[in-house]
């Protein structure tokens, strides 16, 4: 592609004829991966800002330049100025890929808690019923078998519209996809239409430096997706205060209602009972949409996951219906059946382990708002102890500390410690957390180090615990000083687990 056809996707940008001709294969924000036929897109970020690599992507053979202030290059470089390069590579990688978005449905998740979950039921939902579809979130991008990581949960532009393009080249027709705040609000989404989107809730989260500055910000950036992005169908939660704000400037034309409260909803649940399933602690209750009830058994407990199958079965349901027509018969009944037996790595997920007498789970809940709900939750099971274990991410959420732990306090026992510390000291995330313990009177451990810290856990455990790991979830690393270090709990809780049963006695106090 010649830069002349890539740059005439973004309005009034101008070169000489001569630079217009420059082929181009590649587009990069990154200059350590720039070279020839590369087009460099300097993007501003909080801590660095990518003009001052242009010059590396220079050296590096790159000599086509996106940018929004002057750049000190040599005269043979081709550089074009546009007001904000961040909504502008969107719109390139669009374009450069050939607008693979505009051949799949796109199906927005967005919400404080719950995103996950919801885009895994509904993912697997929508293949049981025979649709050719795609999961893109926290969990990386699953499609057609195939499994990629990906840095955030909603990629950024580029890799968002690569796979995209993959995609619809191995005939993928729906995408279920986890939309971030801030992916909104940094444009990664930008011309990107959502024909079906959900709102699951809101809460306080992701305010602070490098993140949202006020609530409002963070309530508006959420708000966004129902109406700048095509929205025309939009699935909420009626049991959440923020509903009635994210509807009010949506575009959508029709609206399905979830609730556990409102019997006037399109679609809801009574009689929710905690329960065990073959494959571990879950739920039950009867669903009322469509004029009929349906008994549903979940593998995840909790009436914040009843809510989540309620928000996927009723999305499916949508898309079925106006996308699918010869899956209509893929009633809500049917569509139950392929929540029985699922289960999201890192969310409520159970551990087993060596210590079989000691139930252990890890869980993502990273926020006060999701923390509460999830000892909540284990609350129901009546263990002899509810033993947590968590941290807070360093170098920014400081507003979140205090949250967590007063959600915290609800465990009869806490183990402090890290989550991502980046370039933090351990120490000072740990402070404030401590000191909400403190005064709440509740009795804990703090050890810095989050492998002492499970090792901690493991060897301290009674016979009817249950120890929930918090913060980490699904994640395989722990961000040290900005790099990510390999970290998985989940392996490093069996391997303990396994040398202290083989030992068969309490080992001393590590504090």
């Amino acid at each position: 592609m010649q830069l002349a056809e890539l740059l005439s996707a973004l309005p009034a940008v101008h070169l000489p004829f001569t630079e217009l001709l420059l082929p181009i294969d590649h587009i990069v924000s990154d200059s350590r991966r720039a070279g020839a036929r590369t087009l460099f897109v300097c993007l501003r970020g909080e801590e660095e800002d990518g003009h001052a690599y242009a010059e590396d992507a220079y050296a590096r053979g790159c000599r086509a330049f996106l940018c929004e202030h002057a750049v000190t290059l040599p005269s043979d470089a081709a550089v074009a100025y546009v007001a904000d390069t961040r909504a502008a590579i969107a719109v390139l990688a669009a374009a450069f890929y050939g607008y693979p978005a505009h051949h799949l449905t796109l199906i927005g998740i967005t919400g404080t808690k719950g995103k996950s979950t919801v885009a895994s039921m509904m993912t697997k939902m929508l293949l049981d019923a025979g649709v050719p579809a795609a999961y893109l979130g926290s969990g990386g991008a699953y499609y057609a078998n195939r499994r990629e990581k990906t840095a955030n949960t909603t990629p950024d532009a580029l890799t968002l519209h690569r796979l995209f393009s993959d995609m619809r080249k191995v005939g993928i027709r729906a995408v279920v996809m986890e939309v971030s705040s801030q992916a909104i609000s940094t444009g990664r989404i930008k011309g990107l239409s959502f024909p079906i989107a959900l709102f699951t809730n809101l809460a306080q989260d992701h305010i602070g430096v490098g993140e949202h500055p006020d609530f409002a910000h963070y309530r508006d950036a959420k708000a966004r997706l129902f109406s700048d992005h095509g929205c025309r169908r939009m699935i909420v939660n009626l049991d959440d205060e923020s509903t009635p704000y994210m509807m009010a400037g949506s575009t959508a034309t029709h609206v399905t209602g979830i609730s556990l409260v409102r019997q006037d909803a399109d679609c809801y649940a009574d009689r929710l009972r905690a329960c065990r399933t073959d494959i571990g602690y879950g739920s039950s209750f009867f669903l009322h949409a469509e004029g009929k009830t349906v008994p549903v058994t979940l593998s995840v407990p909790g009436a914040c996951n009843v809510e989540n199958a309620l928000m996927a079965m009723a999305a499916v349901r949508e898309y079925l219906t106006a996308y699918e027509k010869d899956n209509g018969n893929a009633d809500y009944r049917t569509l139950s059946l392929s929540l029985a037996d699922l289960y999201v790595p890192g969310r409520f997920e159970e551990v087993a382990t060596a210590l079989s007498d000691v139930t252990f789970f890890i869980d993502y809940a990273h926020n006060g708002y999701s923390l509460s709900a999830a000892l909540s939750v284990l609350r129901e099971y009546a263990p002899l102890r509810l033993v947590l274990l968590f941290g807070s991410v360093g170098s920014r959420t400081y507003s979140r500390r205090t949250q967590l732990a007063e959600a915290a306090s609800a465990a009869d026992f806490c183990i402090v410690t890290t989550d991502n510390p980046d370039g933090e000291d351990p120490y000072d995330s740990m402070r404030e957390l401590c000191r909400v313990l403190d005064e709440a009177g509740r009795e804990y451990v703090a050890i810095a180090d989050r492998e002492e810290a499970i090792r901690y856990a493991v060897r301290h455990a009674r016979t009817g615990d249950f120890i929930l790991l918090a913060g980490k979830g699904h994640e395989d690393y722990q961000l040290i000083r900005g790099e990510k270090v390999y970290f998985s709990e989940k392996e490093i809780l069996r391997r303990e687990a396994e040398e202290f049963a083989a030992v068969g006695a309490f080992a001393p106090p590590l504090v």
